[in-house]
């Protein structure tokens, strides 16, 4: 059930009592101080498949309540889903100040799947649990869930970073040891930091983390190469409109190694050496910061090059 594809989850999403008894289950051990029990575990696995592509596989009763922008923001904001792929950033302004869709006092069925008490429920397991499988789902689900650039992300996105004091328990996943979880954690921040209200929030909780998480030397296994690009990424939006946020990025001692990795092992670039390449292209752009990064030893073509320029273009494009 935690693996079936899109048809599986429409068909799960739609079974009566279901998704109720599974969201009773884990808040139940939740309550009772077993966050660590395996049932939950499975449960949460579940929840994480059920709450993937959520944007793009709801039933139009409920994407028009949830959607109170016209139909073309709509369309426009579900081509881009999922865990990994490029957001249209004009989207995303569209839905930074718009008040959102109450949400019901007594959730039922797929309801519950993006309810506060589930978002509530997902951060207590990442603060509680120690089973790996257990916060990689937990945090997947909130990925999968802040992902796209439609009201509902946006709406979950301000819940964790704002109302729900999320950013402490994602931080501390950054710095556990399984590289998954990790990876997920890394995910999460690169979604939350898409909306530009929560930019600085999310610099202040987490930049000098995100920054101790990437390698000295260019990663070389696809889950560090992955990790790395995230973090990058993370980086690049939060910087790209605060000369602050800029500045403390160079403030961490962090620079070095940005560059290394952008310069990569010499031939075709993995996706991290081209993540480090727009970000270091990105803190170019902050002219009032030339003159610090001279100081700290650095010139203009660390920054700005033939290899950065075309993958910070190639992002735009």
């Amino acid at each position: 059930m935690s693996s079936a594809g899109p048809d599986g989850r429409k068909t799960m999403r739609r079974c009566d009592g279901l998704i109720d008894s599974l969201v009773h289950y884990v808040r139940g051990t939740i309550a009772d101080y077993q966050p660590d029990d395996k049932a939950t575990e499975n449960c949460v696995c579940i929840l994480h498949n059920l709450s993937y592509q959520l944007e793009t596989e709801l039933p139009e009763k409920y994407s028009q309540s949830i959607y109170m922008q016209n139909r073309n923001i709509q369309t426009n904001s579900n081509k881009s889903t999922g865990c990994f792929g490029t957001r249209s950033r004009k989207v995303k302004e569209q839905y930074q100040d718009v008040p959102m869709p109450e949400e019901k006092s007594s959730p039922r069925g797929m309801e519950w799947l993006w309810h506060s008490i589930v978002i509530r429920m997902y951060l207590s397991l990442i603060a509680k649990s120690a089973r790996n499988y257990t916060q990689e789902a937990s945090l997947g689900a909130l990925q999968n869930l802040t992902a796209g650039g439609g009201p509902m992300p946006t709406s979950v996105a301000r819940m964790v970073v704002q109302k729900e004091n999320g950013l402490q328990h994602t931080r501390k996943m950054l710095h556990v040891g399984d590289p998954s979880v990790k990876k997920t954690a890394v995910s999460l921040l690169r979604n939350l930091s898409r909306n530009l209200s929560l930019q600085n929030e999310i610099a202040k909780e987490t930049l000098p983390d995100l920054v101790s998480i990437i390698p000295d030397t260019v990663p070389s296994t696809d889950l560090l190469i992955e990790t790395t690009a995230s973090a990058c990424y993370t980086l690049n939006n939060l910087v790209q409109n605060s000369y602050q946020n800029a500045r403390d990025l160079l403030n961490t001692g962090g620079l070095q190694k940005i560059m290394t990795i952008s310069v990569g092992e010499g031939y075709a670039p993995n996706k991290a050496s081209k993540a480090a390449s727009v970000l270091l292209y990105s803190l170019w752009t902050h002219t009032e910061l030339h003159n610090a990064y001279k100081k700290a030893q650095f010139k203009k073509t660390d920054f700005v090059n033939s290899r950065t320029a075309k993958a910070y273009h190639s992002l735009k494009d």
